[in-house]
């Protein structure tokens, strides 16, 4: 018993240092992030994910018939026994497919430096489970596969699967997973309609939809990378898309709806070389629509109490360079004794960086949140929030670059959140409106913010003497707080106007209009000049 009392007081006394640490990380400005040796966690880019395509000796498995075959001159297919097709390797045998009661197990044992290329095509009503102790190309050319038990595509290999895709294709599960042993005699690990020990590189012209009934739709224990071919995305339960060490994203379209858990979720793990565990987004086209969070990198070091060091820790940070992202989430937001429910847009545990792309974010919860940091130096961004922030960050907040159009809920939420820590504007176009925002920090911001109060619908225009648009937004809604900026606005006198219309519109952003020239009409509310970094203005 006196041990027990002391293993649980040692481990209350390491997470509250550890929560302390974590603390103070989130009131630096900017977060200390860690260095994992190979991967760029800003992009994702990682050597070993790269490979060409002539370096894989193909073998065709035709899964209507289950027959093999195979056009690689160094490869030969031996006559089928007892279920039994091999595959021969300069007479070798480097493969076995096995018909197992009409669930195929394909088995690769290619010799270093040689890889197998696993063509896969046609119909079947059983899953498959496949391993191999090298790296391996799995194509899917017309692969059709409703499982009746378990899992669609099994993965039981860490080694790198460059899964390309080619034609349509077809995964989905059944309700009944009845449990497996694997050759090691433990019990086998099965998480998705599409899962695999190791990481998943996905990559071709065609497409993949997967529906999950039970578990998640698409999951690794390593990492996924999509640089190539369309995936549609259903998860009735669980997650879309489940992973470890990362999610990266460098092309192809992905679609997720899952309708009782969240989009897109890296948790993370500890290791003493790779503590992996981020998401970054390049390009491409992604819409996740969930009823709980839509992308989260949800590793959290003060709730993990494997070792006391910090140095093998994951850094949960989302980065987002460039694509196409529309999100919506449908959960409202819950905390009781029965559980709880945070469906928030994009949500880093340490830092969220949005250097480019197109954003939309529709959410009850927070749209983007970040434990330790938001950076917002790019893109074109529209976040709206109809019980939370929009922006929301729990360390500090900046704004460098880009388009943004941060409209959260009323009353003490708001559009741009960052819990009384350091506001800094040194760019962008951008307009925080709701219940409250944030205090700017004069000291930290060098472009031109303003500041105003409660607002109703309507548009807003800020011109100069002389009649010259600096800022216009038309108001959805009567709001308590707006804070703005934007380049256009100089170190000169301004005049507030409200309704009447703009002479030339320019580009409509959301209610924003960039490059909008003259105004007709309206009312003159106020008039301020603007001396400072930071300006309030009031009437």
């Amino acid at each position: 018993m006196r041990d027990h009392i002391y293993l649980l007081f040692a481990s209350m006394f390491r997470r509250t240092v550890r929560r302390a640490f974590a603390g103070m990380l989130a009131g630096l400005p900017f977060a200390v992030l860690a260095s994992v040796p190979g991967w760029d966690l800003a992009t994702g880019v990682f050597a070993e994910d790269a490979v060409g395509q002539d370096d894989f000796l193909s073998v065709v498995i035709e899964l209507d018939t289950l027959s093999v075959s195979s056009r690689s001159p160094r490869l030969s297919i031996g006559s089928r026994q007892n279920g039994v097709t091999p595959v021969l390797l300069d007479g070798q045998v480097v493969m076995h497919v096995h018909d197992a009661s009409g669930a195929p197990v394909i088995d690769a044992s290619f010799p270093p430096g040689l890889r197998p290329g696993i063509v896969l095509t046609g119909s079947l009503s059983h899953g498959i489970t496949l391993s191999s102790r090298t790296d391996f190309r799995l194509v899917l050319d017309g692969l059709h596969i409703a499982s009746s038990d378990g899992p669609a595509l099994n993965i039981q290999s860490e080694r790198r699967a460059f899964v390309q895709l080619n034609g349509r294709n077809q995964l989905s599960d059944s309700p009944t997973w009845t449990a497996r042993t694997g050759p090691d005699g433990k019990p086998m690990d099965m998480k998705a309609t599409l899962f695999s020990e190791g990481p998943l590189v996905i990559t071709g012209n065609g497409s993949l939809d997967i529906v999950a009934s039970t578990r998640h739709a698409l999951a690794s224990d390593a990492h996924i990378r999509l640089s190539g071919g369309s995936l549609s995305i259903r998860a009735d339960k669980r997650d879309g898309i489940r992973t470890h060490n990362a999610f990266v994203m460098d092309g192809g379209t992905l679609r997720i709806d899952a309708t009782a858990g969240k989009g897109i979720k890296v948790d993370g793990k500890e290791h003493a070389t790779t503590p992996l565990g981020f998401i970054a987004i390049n390009a491409g086209v992604l819409a996740i629509t969930s009823h709980d969070k839509a992308i989260t990198a949800s590793w959290e070091s003060a709730e993990d109490g494997k070792t006391p060091e910090l140095s093998d820790d994951p850094d949960p940070r989302v980065t987002i360079n460039g694509g196409q992202l529309s999100i919506t989430t449908t959960g409202t937001p819950m905390a009781s004794a029965e559980g709880s429910l945070s469906p928030e847009g994009i949500e880093a545990k340490s830092v969220l960086t949005v250097n480019g792309g197109d954003i939309t974010v529709r959410t009850a919860d927070d749209g983007l949140n970040a434990g330790r940091h938001v950076a917002i130096n790019g893109g074109r961004i529209f976040v709206r929030s109809t019980a939370n922030d929009a922006v929301d960050s729990n360390g500090t907040l900046s704004i460098s670059g880009g388009l943004l159009v941060a409209h959260g809920a009323g009353r003490r939420e708001g559009g741009l959140d960052c819990d009384a820590n350091t506001f800094a504007v040194t760019g962008g176009t951008f307009i925080g409106l709701g219940g409250r925002n944030s205090r700017v920090t004069p000291s930290a911001t060098t472009q031109n913010t303003l500041v105003l109060g409660a607002l109703d619908a309507g548009l807003l225009v800020i011109a100069d003497e002389a009649g010259r648009v600096a800022f216009a937004y038309e108001l959805p809604e009567a709001v308590g707080a707006v804070v703005l900026g934007s380049p256009e606005l100089k170190r000169d006198a301004y005049v507030i106007l409200r309704g009447g219309s703009l002479a030339g519109q320019g580009e409509r952003f959301h209610g924003l209009y960039v490059g909008a020239r003259g105004h007709r009409a309206g009312t003159d509310v106020a008039r301020f000049r603007i001396d400072s970094s930071v300006t309030h203005a009031s009437w």
